[in-house]
């Protein structure tokens, strides 16, 4: 991407022009920038930065910021794409390392916050939460709902496709579905999320933008990383849906804080008797006195 912006400098107006270049200059900036931001950096009007937005083939400047962040994640994603059996611990570290933090800026860059205030604002409303996914994103759903229980909400998890079939088959206006899917291809997920919507249960989607799933989704979460390298541990998509789960509950927990607190109180006195007792702090010797 970077390089077809270069490529077409000379056929843009000037001022589409003043935005390519300070872009091609400052492409971290121009990611983590809005619409408006980056007019007042080029001194550019916003109708002109969706013209050139759209001059590369993308719908608006969302779209733009999507790519340009994702060719900047390349560079980095290469370093996971070639594990080999030769690769050393060393090798590994910095390979398996870099996909995970490579994810974490995409989300960060990515994530659309509107989108995220909206689940956010579902959530807290809830009086009852449930959780789908299967197989790896099944993992991510038994852990979300190990988070969300504490905030006093009912909390429940599915991983087969069978029970949470029957589970959104229950469910009313009172409950949100919050359902986990990389691909968002699951017909499992998919019909489970439908059964849930027709019993008027919004759906909030951890998934994939534009994935069937998504389409049928309240508020779409999306997550879109590539995944070339990792037959071995998906650690990239794991770490993404793990921060965005991380991010809708502490969202919801400083809606309450005092009272939230208090209930985290309560959970850590009731598991106090499961641990050793940490040992007491040695007193420090006074200076002079000499040790026995």
């Amino acid at each position: 991407m970077l390089i077809r912006m270069q490529a077409g400098l000379e056929q843009l107006s000037k001022a589409e022009r003043e935005v390519a270049e300070w872009a091609l200059a400052n492409p971290q900036k121009t990611v983590s920038s809005t619409i408006a931001q980056l007019s007042a950096a080029t001194g550019v009007s916003e109708p002109t930065i969706i013209r050139y937005c759209r001059s590369l083939g993308f719908s608006g400047f969302r779209e733009f910021k999507l790519n340009l962040a994702q060719a900047l994640a390349g560079e980095s994603a290469q370093l996971c794409r070639d594990i080999s059996a030769d690769d050393s611990a060393d090798d590994l570290i910095h390979k398996i390392t870099g996909g995970a933090i490579n994810s974490l800026q995409l989300v960060r860059n990515q994530l659309d916050r509107a989108a995220a205030q909206q689940a956010i604002d579902l959530l807290h409303g809830a009086q009852k939460i449930e959780f789908y996914g299967q197989g790896g994103s099944g993992v991510v759903a038994t852990d979300a709902a190990q988070k969300f229980f504490r905030f006093g909400v009912p909390c429940n998890v599915y991983t087969d496709p069978y029970l949470h079939g029957v589970a959104a088959s229950l469910l009313d206006n009172r409950a949100v579905v919050v359902a986990i899917s990389f691909s968002g291809r699951s017909t499992d997920i998919i019909n489970s999320c439908r059964i849930a919507a027709k019993q008027g249960a919004p759906v909030i989607a951890i998934t994939a933008t534009g994935s069937p799933l998504a389409a049928i989704a309240d508020v779409v979460l999306g997550i879109d990383i590539g995944e070339e390298s990792d037959h071995y541990a998906p650690i990239k998509s794991r770490m993404a849906q793990l921060v965005v789960l991380d991010i809708l509950s502490v969202g919801m927990a400083v809606r309450n804080e005092a009272t939230l607190t208090q209930r985290l109180i309560k959970a850590g006195q009731a598991l106090d008797h499961k641990y050793v007792p940490a040992p007491a702090a040695r007193p420090q010797r006074s200076q002079g006195t000499p040790e026995s």
